[in-house]
């Protein structure tokens, strides 16, 4: 591969096939080429990513997607086939691909699309067939390797309040607050489950699937008719979990 890694701002008409490119901002105005690397942290793509091209960055804008991106905001007018992992994503259409995230907001879906949330997923419209709408933070690598962050850091901070209330009584407090922030970090991603959403503002125009996954035994599915649905979301009571606005219920 052809590493490059000089100006802070770097500006690009295309990136060659496996070739890498590093910079803090990136504007690539053509197409990346299939096997390329871009690592940055502000991506703007006017053009094509390629199958198989893989893009870093805190902030991604690209035109059609077809690669793997991996960013923590991303703006996307059509994802065509390609993979997203972010926090929040943006896109106007999808054309196939997947898409994990806390927090997924879409335009237009065609057919095959499938979307891993834990928050929320709000769509305009699905003109198309086969796609799947899913509500689990376990589908989601950058949830999963953020709540193994939290378990060392809880692990670390505990070790230092059982070292602190013998030596140290000063950081007890510090460290107790510490340890609530990051428990009720690691409950809310657990339990995210409980206040997610999913919404589709226009009827189907036919049969796609609609996941809500409780834990690794339990999740309710339910495959859409052509109509029209109020927001997608569970109703807890006791033992007892229904998703709303349909009648499908299990019970624990």
């Amino acid at each position: 591969m052809n590493e490059i890694q000089d100006s802070p701002t770097k500006i690009r008409e295309s990136v060659n096939v496996a070739e890498e490119l590093i910079s803090q901002s990136v504007l690539i105005r053509g197409d990346v080429g299939s096997g390329s690397i871009i690592e940055a942290t502000t991506l703007q793509v006017d053009g094509s990513t390629q199958k198989d091209s893989t893009q870093f960055a805190r902030y991604g804008i690209i035109n059609i997607h077809k690669g793997s991106l991996r960013c923590h905001k991303a703006k996307i007018a059509v994802l065509d086939g390609g993979e997203v992992h972010a926090t929040k994503v943006n896109i106007q259409t999808c054309k196939g691909g997947s898409v994990y995230a806390q927090d997924v907001e879409i335009k237009e879906v065609t057919n095959n699309l499938m979307v891993y949330a834990s928050n929320s997923i709000s769509i305009d419209i699905v003109t198309g067939k086969d796609s799947q709408f899913k509500i689990n933070y376990k589908d989601i690598p950058i949830l999963n390797s953020k709540l193994e962050l939290i378990r060392e850091d809880l692990e670390n901070l505990n070790y230092e309040l059982k070292d602190a209330t013998k030596h140290n009584v000063s950081q007890v407090a510090e460290l107790n607050l510490k340890i609530t922030t990051l428990e009720d970090e690691k409950s809310s991603i657990l339990n995210s489950y409980k206040s997610a959403k999913i919404s589709i503002q226009k009827p189907f125009n036919a049969s796609n699937a609609i996941i809500f996954t409780i834990n690794d035994e339990t999740e309710i599915t339910f495959k859409t008719k052509m109509e029209k649905y109020a927001p997608f979301f569970l109703e807890i009571n006791h033992n007892k979990i229904t998703l709303i606005p349909t009648n499908q219920t299990i019970t624990l």
